[in-house]
């Protein structure tokens, strides 16, 4: 593999068209939507440090995301691609930091690999396009293991700040967690190469001071906002402290059952989701952690029996990929992308393995068995790929077709007509992934975000050049069945908070006696409708489409799912007004 052709920065050119097309994409409800929205709000009213969401207090996300998108909007003004534009980069900053470290402790030809499974990872492409905290945080976290790791290599005291400085960005990014995988994967390291003195190290004293540095803005806005305030009630308890929820409740919080949020998953959630996250990577993802816990009990027990195929023994990222995991699989509540930061470490084992199973005698036969196991990955792939344009949302643009047909064909040619085992093995996976979610941003995700109607209306409002924002309100039904229409996407769209009201008798009063435009689902129109004249400007056919299920993907049934939403224009009949405030004055206490 020669670093020098250009073949070899090919599919790299490859996962960057794909990542660049998909940050057009309309931002998702609802946690990407919400993200930008505060972004938004945050450089609408100027208050940085302490973060605002639809002018309440906010005690959620850490406010890197928020900063960053909100510098970006003051530059080149708010949109999808430059609400995306930082933390994208920061991931391909990722990726190169996940090729750097491995270049550290093996070859050219491994890190190499390990750039290109983390770059093609399921996952990795999802989190570029449905952008929530996760992206900025596994960048920031792998670049800051590579700088460390380069301190202990070289003793230079920038890769030691720069290191410290990634720490503090991706604790800014999702709290402690930034702080912990780092300290998970040196501890293993250092406990299984018996390198104990390393821990003990007084420069972590400095490393320690940087990251407080960094961290020292967000501290003060969250004193500030919450600390000096105990009157304040969030999540119904007042004296909230800001600083203890980012350093404990909100991670750790998860894991002792203190914080609110909790789910039913089971303990082996990640298990299987992992499975999928870093397709078409997962089974081998696997097969090569066995390996290296294998390895990792050879090199500690009985090192004269242990692979001496590389030299330098390396096992941080055999620790910082299984303590997380245990850690993130025993808290009380879990989303797929919580996983995410991990897959740099995946990545790099998983590279290691190909290449013993390419140059390895010993693993000849292992190596027939993981060729079979990616030829199934590309078949599910495609076929996915083929069911999404063929049958979800017929394709009928000939320009995607071209490339999702060149990309198919490639595949197979790559497959059968390769002519080492590296183009055998590897590129089939990294073709058929690029290329079927090359198709899902240019074509699979525009179809489906046209169910997503927040965002929909919210451009519609804002192209609307003579249409009274001022006039414009949302009912707002909170359901918990995923047909909740949610107002973030109309927010960052609109570029405007839309008043909210959660009953019908609290919108007309704000309505009063004037003309004025409601958005709100069937339920909504029904109470509606005898207060007043009601003129319907707009049906949609409303989806939360980051909850697909089989029965909105059949398009015969696909109207049966969705929940209809409708942009009304209400002029209030004062009579019927006055006897609704009547009823509910009897149920006033």
């Amino acid at each position: 593999m020669n670093q020098r052709d250009w073949k070899t920065y090919l599919p790299f050119v490859s996962i960057g068209i794909v990542y660049f097309i998909g940050m057009f994409l309309d931002v998702m409800d609802i946690d990407e939507a919400q993200y930008a929205s505060i972004s938004l709000e945050m450089l609408q009213n100027g208050s940085y440090l302490e973060v605002l969401h639809r002018n309440a207090d906010y005690l959620d996300k850490p406010p890197l995301l928020f900063w960053v998108s909100a510098l970006v909007f003051k530059l080149l003004g708010p949109g999808n691609f430059t609400y995306r534009l930082i933390p994208v980069l920061v991931c391909l900053l990722g990726i190169y930091s996940t090729y750097r470290l491995a270049k550290i402790f093996y070859n050219a030809q491994v890190a190499y690999l390990a750039a290109l499974i983390c770059g093609s990872a399921y996952g990795v492409f999802l989190m570029n396009h449905d952008l929530r905290t996760d992206t900025m945080l596994m960048g920031w976290t792998i670049f800051a293991i590579w700088q460390l790791a380069e301190y202990l290599e070289s003793a230079r005291w920038g890769h030691l700040i720069l290191g410290s400085v990634g720490v503090g960005l991706a604790m800014l990014a999702k709290g402690p967690i930034g702080l912990m995988v780092p300290v998970l994967a040196f501890g293993t390291h250092f406990v299984l190469t018996k390198q104990f003195g390393q821990i003990f190290r007084w420069q972590w004293l400095v490393g320690l001071g940087v990251v407080g540095v960094v961290l020292a803005p967000m501290c003060v806005g969250l004193y500030h906002q919450f600390d000096l305030h105990p009157e304040k009630i969030m999540e119904g308890q007042r004296n909230t402290s800001g600083l203890y929820f980012f350093f404990w409740k909100q991670s750790f919080g998860r894991l002792t059952g203190e914080n609110v949020w909790k789910d039913d998953s089971d303990p082996f959630f990640f298990v299987h989701t992992y499975l999928w996250t870093v397709m078409p990577w997962g089974l081998l993802a696997f097969f090569a952690f066995y390996d290296s816990v294998k390895n990792a009990l050879q090199q500690w027990w009985k090192p004269s029996i242990a692979s001496s195929f590389f030299v330098k023994p390396e096992y941080l990222t055999l620790g910082g990929f299984i303590l997380p995991f245990i850690a993130l699989s025993t808290s009380h509540y879990k989303l797929p992308h919580y996983i995410n930061i991990v897959i740099p470490f995946s990545a790099i084992f998983s590279a290691r393995y190909v290449y013993l199973l390419i140059h390895d005698p010993a693993y000849q036969t292992l190596h027939k068995l993981i060729l079979g196991v990616q030829w199934l990955n590309v078949v599910v792939i495609w076929l996915v790929g083929l069911l999404c344009v063929g049958w979800i949302f017929p394709l009928t643009n000939p320009v995607i077709w071209a490339v999702a047909g060149v990309a198919f064909l490639l595949t197979f040619y790559l497959g059968f007509k390769g002519q080492t085992r590296y183009q055998r093995l590897i590129l089939p996976s990294v073709v058929a992934i690029t290329g079927a979610y090359l198709v899902l941003n240019a074509h699979f995700y525009p179809a489906l975000l046209q169910y997503q109607t927040g965002s929909t209306l919210g451009k519609y409002l804002k192209a609307q050049s003579d249409f009274p924002l001022d006039r414009f309100f949302v009912l707002h039904r909170l359901s918990g069945d995923g047909k909740d229409i949610f107002v973030h996407t109309i927010d960052f769209y609109s570029e405007r908070i839309t008043p909210l009201y959660e009953d019908v008798g609290s919108l007309t009063e704000r309505i009063g006696n004037q003309k004025a435009w409601v958005y709100l689902d069937a339920q909504g129109l029904a109470e509606l409708q005898p207060l007043g004249k009601v003129e319907i400007i707009k049906k949609f056919d409303k989806f939360h489409v980051t909850q697909l299920n089989g029965q909105f993907l059949d398009p015969t049934t696909r109207l049966q799912a969705t929940n209809p939403v409708y942009l009304v224009v209400f002029i209030p009949d004062l009579h019927g007004v006055a006897r609704l405030n009547r009823r509910a004055s009897d149920f006033a206490p």
